[in-house]
């Protein structure tokens, strides 16, 4: 039985189901909630519950098997169901659960043809992974990470509910902790593989740079061997990298126009922009690659973003990398929309909001800094609410420092601070004269925050709203829309 193979497990089966040789499961799953019948239910174990107390629920609404681990208390009572009734579900004894849970999404990961297309980075990976999807769906089926699957339970559940004659899966590959990426890797197993950046998230939990660029091109180690990697050719640490370690696999950038012409002249694969357009209406380039001399394909986004142009670019290196038809591939950039408070352009009565309260490092509070201060231009304000950004490390310090700085150089007519780290950004501000009218206040919550930032608000207003997820200013855009109503994007 493949299962037991995959897991390494022992298996206890009736009689009964022993005599079925076909045996079949529809799916795994790791949650009763949604669990079907003839489904096999994994009980993962967490800090705070262990889904071992759940085999009853399981066990009632029909699960095919069960997986328990040998030193669960409840294992010696289903192994004596086994004995009594012809009808009990099977059994995988195995020594941890969410071991046995990436092992058999690893197996099942060898019977699929789709070729995976694996995407991390410190910045931009969801948005990557959702641009790749759409610029090559319309030619082939494909499917992508659903929300943020991505860790060591998400990813395995991405890979289990793959259809088996999709073509391509783009998955995502995130990380909380030192050395996941090359265990998500291992699962996913990549035929082409991503790095966007290599920033300062998750310095807390990693240290330095040096040692968040070995989390993140540790992807390269579960890669097929006749696999490809495709970089972010204006990162210095990524192209040093590949200097020194001279990965076994091929390597192509997606760059600037600067960097590509320094890249394609020592003969490296490159993707870059070119005649790049920014109005409020969006974005419009020209891709070009020296694979392809002649070729130029149109791009077209209707978000007037920067930082989806290399987000674009790797599509357009997985789309001719694939095989795909390259000016269909660019026009279907056109579909791309932002979503989940990643740079979402709101209009809220007679005010426009961009929510990228979803996260927050260094880098991307650059670009939604840069994206919001060319939108609020013709507008009678430009307001921020800047929340703390968390998981820095050594590096908050001065990063909060600096925010001063950004905020200042971005034009920013009043900003709310909210959150411990933001003290920093608070005092250097307090301390520039150019910023005199510039701090509007400093709270510890968004919620302590709303009653100001409402009275603040005016209508021809521009409001960006920027945080770690952890301080969740996305109450501060509800509790405007519900004051104010939603208007027309």
């Amino acid at each position: 039985m493949q299962l037991k193979h995959w897991s390494g497990g022992e298996l206890w089966q009736t009689h009964k189901h022993t005599a079925d040789s076909e045996r079949f499961y529809t799916s795994v799953s790791t949650d009763t909630r949604t669990l079907q019948a003839g489904e096999v239910f994994v009980p993962l174990r967490g800090e705070l519950y262990d889904g071992h107390h759940f085999l009853a629920v399981a066990a009632e609404k029909g699960a095919g098997m069960l997986v328990i681990e040998r030193r669960a208390p409840q294992l010696e009572a289903y192994l004596d169901r086994i004995r009594t009734d012809e009808d009990a579900p099977d059994l995988l004894i195995v020594e941890d659960s969410g071991t046995a849970y990436r092992d058999i999404a690893r197996g099942f990961r060898t019977t699929l043809t789709a070729s995976v297309i694996g995407v991390t980075g410190s910045v931009g990976k969801t948005t990557t992974r959702r641009m790749i999807y759409e610029m090559i769906k319309s030619q082939i089926k494909a499917e992508q990470s659903v929300k943020n699957f991505n860790n060591q339970v998400g990813l395995p559940r991405t890979i289990l509910s793959t259809e088996l004659d999709t073509q391509a899966l783009v998955a995502e590959l995130g990380m909380s902790r030192r050395g996941e990426i090359g265990i998500l890797s291992g699962i996913s197993v990549p035929d082409i593989a991503i790095i966007t950046q290599i920033g300062m998230s998750h310095a807390e939990s990693l240290g330095s740079m040096t040692d968040i660029l070995d989390e993140k091109t540790s992807i390269a180690a579960g890669m097929k061997e006749n696999g490809l990697l495709i970089l972010n050719g204006d990162d210095p640490l990524l192209e040093g990298w590949v200097m020194r370690e001279r990965p076994p696999v091929p390597v192509w950038y997606v760059a600037s126009e600067q960097n590509a012409g320094r890249l394609e002249r020592n003969g490296i694969p490159v993707f870059w922009a070119e005649h790049v357009r920014l109005d409020r209406a969006g974005v419009s380039f020209t891709g070009r690659s020296n694979l392809t001399p002649d070729e130029r394909w149109p791009v077209y986004l209707k978000v007037p973003v920067m930082h989806l142009i290399p987000a674009a670019l790797f599509g357009l290196a997985v789309a001719y990398a694939m095989g795909l038809n390259m000016q269909e591939a660019a026009a279907s950039a056109r579909r791309f929309t932002t979503a989940d408070s990643r740079q979402e352009l709101i209009r809220v009565g007679a005010i426009d909001v961009m929510d990228d309260s979803y996260n927050a490092s260094p880098e991307s509070l650059h670009s939604a800094l840069e994206t919001a201060s060319f939108l609020a231009e013709d507008k009678r304000r430009f307001v921020t609410v800047l929340g703390g950004l968390r998981e820095l490390g050594r590096y908050s310090a001065e990063v909060h420092e600096n925010a001063a700085a950004e905020l200042l150089d971005a034009g920013v007519d009043r900003v709310f601070l909210v959150g411990e780290e933001t003290v920093r950004t608070r005092d250097q501000l307090l301390g520039d004269s150019r910023a005199a009218t510039m701090v509007a206040g400093w709270y510890e919550t968004s919620q302590d925050a709303i009653p100001a930032v409402m009275s603040e608000l005016k209508p021809g207003d521009f409001l960006l709203l920027k945080a770690s997820r952890f301080y969740e200013l996305e109450k501060i855009g509800e509790a405007l829309q519900n004051t104010q109503g939603v208007g027309e994007d």
